[in-house]
C-alpha cells in the first residue's frame, strides 16, 4: 500500500481549516489533493485530534497483539496430543474451585466487617440460626 505524503498531523491540520470555515475547495487547491482524498481523510479521522490519533494507534497495536495471542491459545487447544480432554477438564474445574474460594473469601471478610451478620444477595431472606 502507498504511503501518503502528508503526515497525520498535517492531515489534522486541514481538516481543523475546513472545520473552522475554509472551504474544502481551497484547502484542496493549496494542500494538492483531491477533493475525493480530503473526504476520504475526513471519513477516516473524522473530529479526532492529536492525542485521539495516537491513542487510536496504539489500541490498534493492542488489539493485534491480543489477537495473536488468542489465535496462539486456540491453537495450543486445537493440539489433540499435548491436550487431552481429561486435562482441559481439570485445567476448567481448576478455575472454578478457585473462584469459588475467592468468592467464599470475600463473604466471610464482608461478615467480619459487619460484626458477623450474614451478607450476600439475598442476606434479608435468610434465616440465621
Amino acid at each position: 500500500m502507498r504511503r501518503s505524503q502528508f503526515t497525520e498531523n498535517e492531515i489534522l491540520h486541514l481538516l481543523y481549516e475546513a472545520s473552522s470555515g475554509v472551504s474544502v475547495a481551497e484547502i484542496c487547491n493549496t494542500a494538492g489533493v483531491s477533493v475525493r482524498t480530503f473526504y476520504r481523510w475526513r471519513r477516516r479521522f473524522g473530529g479526532l485530534n492529536v492525542p485521539a490519533v495516537l491513542q487510536m494507534k496504539e489500541l490498534a497495536a493492542e488489539n493485534a497483539r491480543l489477537r495473536g495471542l488468542v489465535s496462539n491459545l486456540f491453537e495450543r487447544l486445537r493440539e489433540p496430543a499435548a491436550n487431552s480432554p481429561q486435562q482441559v477438564a481439570t485445567a476448567i474445574a481448576a478455575v472454578s474451585d478457585d473462584r469459588a474460594r475467592r468468592q467464599e473469601q470475600a463473604i466471610r471478610s464482608a461478615a467480619k466487617k459487619c460484626g458477623g451478620a450474614v451478607t450476600g444477595r439475598f442476606a434479608s431472606l435468610r434465616v440465621n440460626p
